[in-house]
């Protein structure tokens, strides 16, 4: 059972103890001022015997030696009562913070392609690790959807489903490493159809996959064309980013980094990226096409990606507050009978 200390000590932390009435506070200055004056008095007071003569002391039976402390205990009491009324009269009010919020998240599949040519050093480290770090602070940045993660190159797969933990998916993301997917290529199709697969929900309304490559695609049984159409009757927007530059050269040079690398089998393998592909992806779906060039655009692109995807959040907060004062009454009566008990036992003073 708690205390009135207890109540009042709870509610100073939680900051929702208030005084519905401040002006009667102005009398606690008072509490000081008689103090001063009752040991002012003390000091000032000249004890005087009214017997005559001394001998009729002898016939007074003898009282118990007062302690000094107890000597001021009436007092002290008289004016923790007055403290406690004025308290009272001041309303105190324990509140009672009460929040009702409803947060329509949305679905994100976070697609990747994890081809050897994303290995390619035109962003820093690589294409790879510079969209890995992307894909970090937007997962920390967006923790009130669900986010789950697909990764593909000739062949896709569910490296992390939808999930709320930031934490174990940003764990995937760290682990992402080329050459993963042992079939070698750029499917898609087969990237959007996987990730599409991954919305159990068909209720919810914001699902979205954010889908990027630095290839064409040239592997897979879906095309981009077929599986952006299915994404599209499922009520799934797909955006789709294109990383790295465009060399419209059918001639390899191996002069020009981020253009030529060597795959998982040492065979140099040309970038080269279909932007008309991914245009029409995110247009059959309602979705938009990005390109980035570099780092700081890629960043820029996730974040503006989240702002088109906000959702709303509706929040009712209201505080209620219970009366205290009642308590506050009852200690004072309390300490007023107490008050008039030490009278009795502790200051009894010789006639």
């Amino acid at each position: 059972m708690e205390t009135l200390s207890d109540i009042f000590y709870r509610g100073l932390l939680s900051g929702q103890l208030r005084f519905y009435y401040m002006l009667p506070a102005i009398l606690l200055v008072a509490v000081p001022l008689i103090l001063w004056a009752y040991f002012a008095f003390l000091k000032t007071r000249r004890w005087r015997v009214k017997y005559p003569v001394t001998s009729a002391l002898a016939r007074i039976p003898r009282v118990q030696r007062i302690r000094r402390p107890s000597r001021h205990l009436p007092v002290l009491l008289r004016v923790l009562v007055l403290i406690l009324v004025i308290l009272a009269a001041m309303r105190p009010q324990m509140g009672m913070t009460q929040e009702k919020s409803t947060t329509e998240g949305i679905d994100i599949m976070l697609t990747l392609d994890i081809s050897p040519s994303m290995l390619a050093q035109d962003f820093r480290p690589n294409r790879v690790e510079a969209a890995k770090e992307v894909l970090a602070n937007f997962v920390r940045q967006n923790q009130n959807d669900r986010i789950g993660l697909v990764v593909f190159a000739g062949m896709a797969f569910t490296q992390c489903p939808l999930t709320t933990d930031t934490a174990i998916l940003s764990e995937f993301i760290e682990q992402i490493e080329p050459g993963d997917v042992l079939q070698d290529g750029t499917a898609i199709g087969e990237a959007i159809v996987t990730s599409v697969a991954r919305f159990p929900d068909q209720e919810i309304p914001g699902r979205i996959v954010i889908l990027l490559t630095d290839g064409e695609h040239n592997w897979g049984q879906y095309n981009p064309d077929t599986a952006a159409r299915i994404a599209a009757r499922m009520g799934v927007r797909i955006y789709t980013i294109g990383v790295g530059g465009i060399d419209p050269e059918p001639i390899p040079d191996p002069t020009r980094p981020g253009s030529y690398i060597r795959n998982m089998y040492g065979q140099l393998v040309y970038t080269k990226l279909d932007e008309d592909t991914l245009r029409d992806v995110a247009s059959l779906t309602g979705g938009r096409y990005y390109r980035a060039t570099d780092e700081t655009a890629l960043e820029r692109i996730y974040t503006e990606i989240a702002e088109l995807e906000t959702h709303e959040i509706e929040s009712h907060k209201y505080t209620s507050y219970n009366e205290l004062f009642q308590y506050v009454l009852g200690a004072a009566l309390g300490f007023f009978f107490l008050e008039l008990i030490s009278k009795h036992i502790w200051g009894r003073v010789l006639p």
